[in-house]
């Protein structure tokens, strides 16, 4: 019979040196199994607490790092298809007996636990792992069918946290005011992203205003001229058939020559209406660049885009140049220096 290996019984830094090697499912593993691990699994610092938490609120319920599930959250009623529906329990947050086992379905070890209510389960672990990771969420998903509950968790996580930096919304079905109250309510730092269809003559109900790192919207047909003169972002990309015309364009980078948006660094949309140039151009001085002419731009995706020819606009508070490619149905304004630092 093996002698079981005493953890805990080890001095602090081999300890930690052993921690260093777990990944962040076996942080999670560990803090579970008493309060005195759960006190060593918080106060660690190391590598295996290097993550990016997100909480994804879709067709599947989890909390994620790097898109891979650390807990998913099911509900109990899927314990009936097992033959001994009597399961070991772990307390979380306020909840002392939530039943689990280990998936079997992935590659590493994914906690499964079961709720009556999910998004109730999904937000006490999204405060659990916030409290043994030592760090906010990152990103929240919202999206799928069942859109009942999506504004409590918008709700959780702003009362706890007061932003987020990354949030996706991408409901199957949208109604008007979903999308009211996410423009409103959500506060993003890094990247907002809407995959979101409206109906047809939808306004936001107050002013959009996106003060952040990246906007992309999907089904774009509702961003208007108006909407363009108060986003401040340094990449904006617009998908699915936007009506903005040249001439909406034209007052674009009007307002972005005189200091407006001054954060742009890529600005890529996809319209219905033909590109014409020069009415974008109408009123702006530009030096054009022959189909001879091809540079290289690093995206913020890191990779590179192959940019022919072109209308380079100097901006003369700062000289930032931005390089204007044509193409009929697609708008592509990107600001030098690229995201490598490449001067043009």
């Amino acid at each position: 019979m093996s002698t079981p290996f005493r953890l805990f019984s080890l001095p602090f830094l081999p300890l930690k040196k052993v921690l260093d090697n777990f990944t962040p499912q076996g942080i999670i593993i560990i803090s579970l199994c008493s309060q005195r691990s759960k006190s060593i699994a918080v106060s660690y610092r190391g590598p295996s607490k290097d993550v990016k938490l997100q909480l994804m609120y879709y067709n599947a319920i989890d909390l994620c790092h790097d898109f891979t599930d650390l807990i998913n959250v099911d509900n109990v009623s899927d314990l009936e298809h097992l033959e001994d529906p009597i399961l070991p329990t772990v307390p979380i947050g306020k909840f002392r007996n939530v039943q689990y086992t280990m998936s079997e379905d992935t590659d590493e070890d994914c906690l499964v636990t079961y709720w009556y209510n999910q998004l109730t389960g999904l937000m006490e672990i999204g405060n659990y792992a916030r409290q043994l990771f030592n760090r906010d969420i990152s990103q929240v998903n919202i999206g799928g069918t069942d859109m009942d509950d999506y504004k409590r968790l918008i709700k959780w996580t702003m009362d706890t946290q007061g932003y987020i930096e990354n949030f996706h919304f991408e409901p199957e079905n949208t109604l008007d005011e979903d999308l009211d109250y996410v423009l409103e309510n959500v506060k993003c730092t890094g990247c907002l992203s809407i995959t979101a269809k409206p109906s047809e003559n939808y306004r936001p109900a107050k002013p959009l205003v996106c003060d952040l790192d990246q906007l992309a919207i999907h089904y774009g047909f509702w961003i208007k001229q108006e909407d363009l003169l108060t986003i401040n972002c340094r990449v904006v990309r617009m998908e699915g058939g936007s009506k903005l015309t040249s001439q909406d364009f034209n007052v674009f980078l009007k307002h972005w020559m005189t200091g407006g948006c001054s954060k742009l660094k890529l600005f890529h949309v996809s319209v219905e209406e033909v590109i014409n140039y020069e009415t974008i151009l109408d009123g702006v001085e530009f030096i054009a660049r022959g189909d001879d002419v091809k540079r290289e731009y690093v995206n913020d995706e890191n990779t590179v885009d192959i940019m022919t020819g072109g209308f380079d606009v100097k901006r003369q508070s700062d000289n930032i140049t931005a390089t204007i490619t044509e193409n009929s149905k697609r708008f592509y304004m990107n600001i030098w220096p690229d995201f490598a630092g490449n001067s043009y």
